[in-house]
């Protein structure tokens, strides 16, 4: 069984949150918060802040944890962790890359952008649950469940 952590960073700028844009070959692009696995020996803010930086170019500090959720599908468990981080004023955001993508093949990230809040819940946002979470006001430390797919 695949098994993994996923550390997905919130960023808000008034009332935009930072989201990635995916482009996958033969399917519709999806967005999902900038993040990626927690490698071995790696703290969880370590792992946002790399995260942040590889897909985002940008700096940012660990603030706290808001989520728990998980994902199970045949053959795959995913526990995801949303973290908030702050950015300094100022910095901009932009493309950047997924190390993990083989050379000579297309990359899928395609976009990084600020989206207003209140839009990610009509957005095609992966996992839907923690995107309707992020929508609604910050409320830390909530274990929001998951499900088998």
């Amino acid at each position: 069984m695949d098994f993994g952590i996923r550390v997905g960073a919130v960023l808000r700028r008034g009332d935009s949150i930072l989201l990635v844009r995916h482009e996958k070959p033969g399917a519709a692009p999806y967005h999902v918060l900038p993040g990626g696995r927690l490698e071995p020996g790696e703290t969880i803010p370590e792992c946002a802040e790399r995260e942040l930086l590889e897909e985002a170019n940008l700096t940012a500090e660990f603030s706290e944890i808001l989520h728990v959720s998980e994902f199970m599908a045949e053959g795959r468990h995913t526990v995801d962790i949303t973290v908030a981080m702050d950015i300094s004023d100022g910095e901009e955001a932009s493309l950047g890359h997924d190390p993990e993508v083989p050379e000579g093949e297309a990359p899928t990230l395609a976009d990084v952008e600020w989206v207003a809040v209140e839009d990610v819940e009509s957005m095609d946002f992966r996992p839907s649950w923690i995107g309707e979470a992020i929508s609604s006001e910050p409320s830390g430390g909530v274990y929001l469940g998951g499900g088998r797919h």
